[in-house]
């Protein structure tokens, strides 16, 4: 581990125990500073609540999640972070530090991307004869993602259905927007018997906030899955 962590204009000096906000000192309080630490050291990851309070605090003491989030604010002031960003917030799991490179997402024109990701299955797609319906809204919508990773989680949900689908099943992927949230609502379902690919996509859409539901329905013609993404839109319409 580096002794000088940088991160946008922080640096921190671990062996010093100095942290340096565009050039400047910033002093930290010790509690501060091994929060600091823990979110530099696991960029990218999903950090719970709880684990973050084991990490600085210890197993041995018990402080409840509010004491973290007086921490977390005095810690953002003094870094000049805001809410939205760097540190973002994940709804009922924790933080996330993206890595630097990925601090400040992409704007994702989402129609035309769908579009894309099917066109690149559309060999597998005939020779199976699987029928693939996108029914997209009128308008095409920007999004502010990563748009790498964003491209993972919609590719590991393709080739769940691409892989157990049978022959000639039927598979639609909608979207709409409900405007009372400014949700974009992406609807994937067909035919399929294995959730493992689509927990390991709703676990990566988690580092990104975006909620995945998944559920099964039992049929004649075998089980339904349906899989929905759920995306805040930043920039509503072109």
């Amino acid at each position: 581990m580096p002794s000088v962590i940088n991160y946008g204009n922080v640096a921190v000096d671990t062996a010093a125990r100095q942290v340096h906000v565009g050039g400047e000192p910033t002093p930290l309080t010790d509690t501060e500073f091994r929060l600091l630490l823990h979110l530099l050291r696991h960029q990218g990851v999903a950090c719970r609540r709880d684990d973050i309070i084991d990490a600085v605090w210890g197993k041995q003491f018990h402080y409840d999640t509010g004491t973290l989030d007086v921490h977390l604010s005095a810690l953002r002031h003094k870094l000049g972070w805001t809410r939205e960003g760097p540190l973002r917030t994940i709804r009922s799991v924790g933080f996330i530090l993206p890595h630097e490179e990925n601090a400040s997402p992409s704007v994702v024109r989402l129609d035309p991307f769908l579009r894309e990701l099917l066109m690149s299955y559309e060999d597998d797609l005939r020779s199976r004869d699987i029928r693939c319906y996108l029914r997209l809204t009128p308008f095409v919508y920007e999004i502010q993602a990563d748009e790498a990773l964003l491209r993972e989680i919609f590719s590991a949900v393709f080739a769940l259905f691409l892989q157990h689908a049978p022959a000639g099943a039927k598979w639609e992927i909608a979207s709409r927007l409900t405007t009372r949230d400014y949700t974009l609502t992406i609807n994937s379902s067909g035919t399929c018997s294995d959730f493992s690919a689509a927990a390991a996509a709703r676990q990566k859409a988690a580092f990104l906030g975006i909620p995945i539901r998944m559920g099964n329905r039992h049929t004649s013609e075998g089980d339904i899955m349906g899989v929905e993404l759920n995306i805040p839109i930043d920039n509503q319409q072109s």
